[in-house]
């Protein structure tokens, strides 16, 4: 039986699957991380739909779901590494009962001798290093600065391509900026053509401009977005890939190219010169 739901549950596992339909075997459009508050839309037996904090939708296992437990809110705490072990004591010998991957935000219990307590959905209060997360305090935890979302960026290189992927476990092209620039406070829809729709036009793409593509035979749709590392450079999650650097001279890229969109608040500081944009070794070369 069928029915509508307006609840708000949170995300109990580190990475769970949204898809397209309510079925395991249906495509995967988007994941949800643990922690995070979704509104419940529908439910099936088995399974939820539910919408993220970015106004996708998609369909995930019901005992993905999980209550609001007492004591869920600030502080708060984040993590930064790309992953973070959680244990059920604050000693490093014991095997992890879960992980939380990067941007991952729960309610921090406690600090104790360079590790921290974090309460989980589901009411468990597990353990990491502090050096794995940053407690909140209300200020910016990254600057949204080009050469910083940049430099975050080229942590992901090398993470597998997957589509619908959200996470250092796996990212599809989308997935990829938006977690990137989601890490530095700025929040983009989820797909490359919505992407494409907000920010400011580039004329002349630099530092963190995101570059969308499309196929030649259709130059009005956008199925693919890339962030600018320089004037020559780009990061992308690359389809049947990984998270890769290329040129925008490497093919078949100036083919497809469409435009490019800049995203940093207008207050931000100007994209760099030419002679001072960032230098890269040639082991960053695609």
């Amino acid at each position: 039986m069928e029915t509508t739901s307006s609840t708000e549950q949170l995300i109990g596992p580190p990475v769970a699957p949204m898809h397209r339909e309510p079925d395991s075997l249906s495509e995967q459009v988007s994941q949800a991380l643990l922690g995070m508050r979704v509104r419940v839309l529908e439910s099936r037996e088995g399974w939820r739909r539910v919408e993220t904090p970015d106004g996708y939708s998609g369909w995930l296992a019901a005992d993905a779901l999980a209550s609001f437990p007492e004591g869920w809110g600030e502080p708060w705490a984040e993590a930064t590494d790309l992953w973070a072990n959680l244990r059920a004591r604050n000693n490093f010998r014991l095997a992890a009962v879960t992980q939380a991957v990067i941007g991952t935000r729960l309610p921090l219990l406690d600090e104790s001798d360079g590790w921290t307590e974090l309460l989980l959905p589901d009411g468990r209060r597990l353990w990491t290093e502090s050096r794995r997360v940053h407690r909140l305090d209300g200020t910016p935890l990254r600057p949204a600065a080009g050469r910083t979302i940049c430099a975050t960026a080229r942590r992901f290189r090398g993470v597998p391509y997957l589509w619908g992927g959200c996470s250092p476990l796996g990212l599809d092209c989308s997935g990829f900026v938006q977690l990137v620039l989601r890490l530095h406070g700025v929040h983009l829809m989820r797909d490359a053509d919505l992407q494409a729709t907000q920010g400011r036009p580039s004329d002349n793409p630099d530092t963190a401009d995101l570059v969308f593509f499309g196929p030649e035979e259709r130059p009005e749709k956008i199925t693919h977005v890339g962030m600018m590392l320089d004037r020559q450079r780009f990061i992308h999650a690359s389809g049947g890939d990984c998270v890769r650097i290329n040129r925008l001279t490497d093919a078949p890229y100036p083919r497809q190219l469409r435009f490019a969109r800049r995203y940093l608040p207008a207050a931000a500081p100007p994209p760099s010169a030419p002679d001072a944009a960032p230098r890269y070794t040639e082991e960053d070369s695609a």
